[in-house]
């Protein structure tokens, strides 16, 4: 059991099973032809399944086999489909070039040895006219305390992210750090 699976490993759902605010604000209405969306990280699902109720066709990688369970229940609960896999959201071998409209990471934090490849998994599957979305945590966020890994090498800068995306095949549309206000289950929750 690996510390994502232990962290996971209760009834509660420790983002809760509402989709992250952010989510909400890109993809807020149902689509009538199916998007594919690429989801890293996803954890218990609860982005995944959000889009999946709008009509996005979700397909997700998480190293928790527990998460991915969970996932796969919440999902059921609400009458959606997502195709939840097992795998390294930094590994080279992911998933297809050109194949998403769509990739989101919510807080998908990973050690710095993988925080291009996790950039890569995010870019390389769009599709021509694909557009990522992600939200992570600022260095700063070790101050607040309210989310996020105690690992100052795993958390991110405006200018770490240009750099991981400058090689790759992006127009970069908006990368700013914000302050917010979260609740998000138990484990993020506060200033952020």
């Amino acid at each position: 059991m690996n510390h994502w699976d232990e962290k996971f490993d209760s009834d509660t759902y420790i983002y809760g099973k509402e989709a992250n605010q952010y989510v909400k604000s890109v993809g807020s209405e149902k689509v009538d032809t199916p998007k594919k969306v690429l989801m890293l990280a996803e954890g218990e699902g609860r982005n995944a399944v959000y889009l999946a109720t709008l009509g996005y066709d979700v397909t997700t990688y998480d190293l928790s086999k527990v998460g991915i369970e969970k996932e796969l229940k919440l999902a059921e609960e609400a009458g959606v489909t997502v195709d939840a896999n097992y795998g390294d959201i930094t590994a080279s071998d992911l998933t297809a070039e050109n194949a998403y409209d769509y990739s989101v990471n919510i807080f998908g934090h990973v050690p710095p040895e993988g925080k291009r490849g996790m950039f890569n998994n995010l870019i390389k599957p769009l599709k021509s006219e694909g557009h990522s979305y992600f939200e992570l945590y600022s260095t700063e966020q070790l101050e607040n305390k309210t989310g996020g890994p105690p690992n100052k090498a795993m958390l991110y800068e405006v200018d770490e992210i240009k750099g991981y995306l400058e090689d790759l095949p992006v127009k970069i549309h908006s990368l700013e750090k914000r302050d917010i206000e979260r609740k998000e289950g138990t484990a993020h929750t506060g200033h952020a």
